[in-house]
């Protein structure tokens, strides 16, 4: 079967996603979990879930009760929402059906699985540089290049720079290309200073993306949602996803943190706070540069201290993500916001590098 050697010839040529092994003892900061949210409360909600589960029945009403309660959150009809097994299953799935044979444009850098997601498609993708600056991008460059793709992938805030573009950037995106699919991922907008639920009823070409495992610390569980227009919504759950993508327990462990929803909000509060503390004590640093954030990790620039720093976090017991040179950056690195002791010791080890 010539075709199919061809196919996995082609799989194979392009770097399949590594999962990172397990590290004991080490502070997990490189996967921007939110790791502020307590152990026990997660716990809590499992045992309460694995309760009010009946694993020998498909999950149904679980379905009816998650939909409502994500209405409630996002202040939309039922009738706007789709749910999946992580906003990566879900967007895999756009990719392979909307997506199929058309190209893509989007920034750079930014999430690198919607790229590799892309190219195992064999979707034409586009990617428009950030500045090393200040993270901006000429916002109609990019509407004049976007004209002659298919769909637009914006993250909001953006994965891995950590910020999010001005709001008036991107309703003039949208406003500009009508005609065209917008994706924007919110996967990290519970940190973020606005988000754009609301125009999902005025538009009949956006689809965003959510998920549990950022703000809600439910990364373990694989729970992801869209919020769109109707017709869109409707095209996704009924012929698009499969019958039953998430589990009983997945679902009513979404539930459980949608109904405490106030200890959600408390940690989120918490990274802020965090957030502000490592920005004001990092950005006087000449040697490096630490960019705004306007989500739940920070992204740097480092420079020629890129290995000293790397090696200086292995040797403390830190993981962090890194990515070296990316795009325009130089000496990349991302580094999650954890709770008090282990951003005091991030600000510790950066401020020792340099005061030697």
């Amino acid at each position: 079967m010539d075709w199919l050697e061809k196919e996995l010839a082609y799989i194979r040529s392009y770097k399949p996603y590594k999962r990172p092994d397990k590290v004991y003892d080490f502070y997990k900061l490189d996967s921007n979990e939110n790791i502020v949210l307590e152990k026990r409360f997660i716990k809590a909600m499992a045992l309460k879930s694995l309760r009010e589960s009946d694993f020998r029945e498909y999950p149904l009403e679980q379905f009816e009760n998650l939909y409502k309660k994500l209405a409630d959150y996002t202040n939309l009809s039922i009738r706007n929402i789709g749910v999946g097994s992580g906003s990566d299953q879900i967007m895999d799935l756009l990719l392979s059906t909307i997506g199929k044979e058309r190209s893509v444009i989007t920034l750079n850098p930014t999430f690198s699985y919607f790229i590799d997601r892309c190219n195992l498609h064999k979707i034409l993708t586009k990617q428009v540089d950030l500045s090393n600056l200040d993270n901006s991008f000429d916002v109609e460059f990019f509407i004049k290049k976007a004209k002659e793709y298919d769909i637009i992938y914006i993250a909001s805030p953006n994965n891995p720079t950590g910020n999010q573009f001005k709001l008036e950037e991107i309703l003039n995106i949208i406003e500009s290309l009508k005609h065209k699919l917008i994706i924007i991922d919110e996967a990290y907008v519970e940190f973020a200073e606005y988000n754009l639920s609301n125009i999902v009823t005025k538009y009949n070409n956006v689809i965003i993306m959510r998920t549990f495992s950022k703000a809600f610390g439910l990364a373990g569980a694989r729970i992801g949602y869209i919020l769109t227009n109707e017709e869109l919504a409707e095209a996704f759950n009924q012929y698009i996803q499969l019958p039953y993508p998430l589990s009983s327990f997945s679902m009513q462990l979404a539930i459980e943190a949608l109904v405490n929803i106030h200890l959600v909000k408390r940690s989120i509060q918490m990274i802020k706070k965090e957030r502000s503390k490592i920005f004001e004590r990092l950005n006087k640093m000449n040697q490096i540069k630490i960019f705004e954030s306007h989500s739940n990790f920070f992204f740097f620039q480092t420079f020629d201290h890129f290995e000293k720093i790397k090696n200086s976090m292995v040797n403390e017991k830190i993981l962090i993500k890194s990515f070296g040179n990316l795009g325009n950056y130089q000496g990349a690195m991302r580094i999650t916001i954890g709770n008090t002791e282990m951003n005091d010791k991030i600000i510790s080890i950066f401020e020792k590098s340099y005061n030697k």
